[in-house]
């Protein structure tokens, strides 16, 4: 009968430990680009440890700010220096350029008046001895105990080497007493080119008043080159 008779077949029952359902699995290039981001960010790690700048602690940092504040102050500074150069820069050139004006006018005027002054020069009336060095004017006024002179040599060769000599004054007057004399001035050293002006004032005695004054100029081996009489004004 158990040849012959119906077999049965096994019916496959589940394992109560196995689930009912098959679990989803994660996609391989889920996987792949974990993975790969994992090995960018250990590489990028591992490059900063052993081949980037080392980071600075926090005192380090505290001191490089400082350091940075400092450096901005200096540069501040400095380019508040370099304003103020600057400035006196262009105020220098400014003040160069106003002496440079004022000097070619003042050049412009000298060689003016030097052009008015021949002119007055030609026009000063010769000495009447008609010597190449003459004097041309003379001036004599008197105050008690002073006579003020001013006397203006001049010679016709402005060409001529430079005349080394003294100019004499000689006073002559009358005392209170009524007595006539003359008194000789200390000798005045003479260095004539074109023309020279000899002016001051001399002592001489309260009770001596002065009335004319001869005027001589002589050479270093005393030869008289010229001579005029002067009289003193009062």
């Amino acid at each position: 009968m158990g040849m012959f008779g119906r077999s049965q077949r096994a019916v496959f029952k589940p394992s109560v430990y196995q689930p009912g359902k098959r679990t989803r699995r994660m996609p391989r290039w889920l996987v792949l680009l974990l993975v790969g981001i994992g090995l960018g960010a250990g590489g990028v790690l591992f490059l900063q440890a052993n081949y980037g700048p080392p980071r600075l602690t926090a005192e380090q940092s505290e001191q490089l700010q400082s350091e940075l504040n400092t450096a901005n102050l200096d540069r501040q500074r400095l380019r508040t220096l370099l304003n103020e150069a600057t400035a006196q820069r262009d105020a220098n050139q400014a003040t160069r350029d106003q002496a440079t004006t004022e000097l070619e006018q003042a050049r412009a005027r000298i060689q003016e008046l030097n052009q008015e002054f021949l002119i007055f020069q030609n026009a000063i009336p010769p000495d009447p001895r008609g010597t190449d060095i003459g004097v041309r004017s003379g001036s004599f006024n008197r105050d008690p105990g002073k006579l003020n002179y001013q006397v203006l040599l001049m010679r016709e060769n402005s060409d001529a080497p430079v005349f080394k000599g003294t100019l004499h004054l000689a006073v002559t007057g009358v005392y209170r007493n009524g007595r006539s004399g003359t008194i000789e001035l200390d000798p005045i050293d003479v260095s004539l080119g074109r023309y020279q002006v000899a002016q001051g004032v001399a002592d001489v005695p309260e009770n001596f008043t002065p009335r004319s004054v001869r005027i001589q100029v002589l050479d270093p081996s005393e030869r008289q080159q010229a001579m005029r009489i002067y009289y003193v004004r009062n």
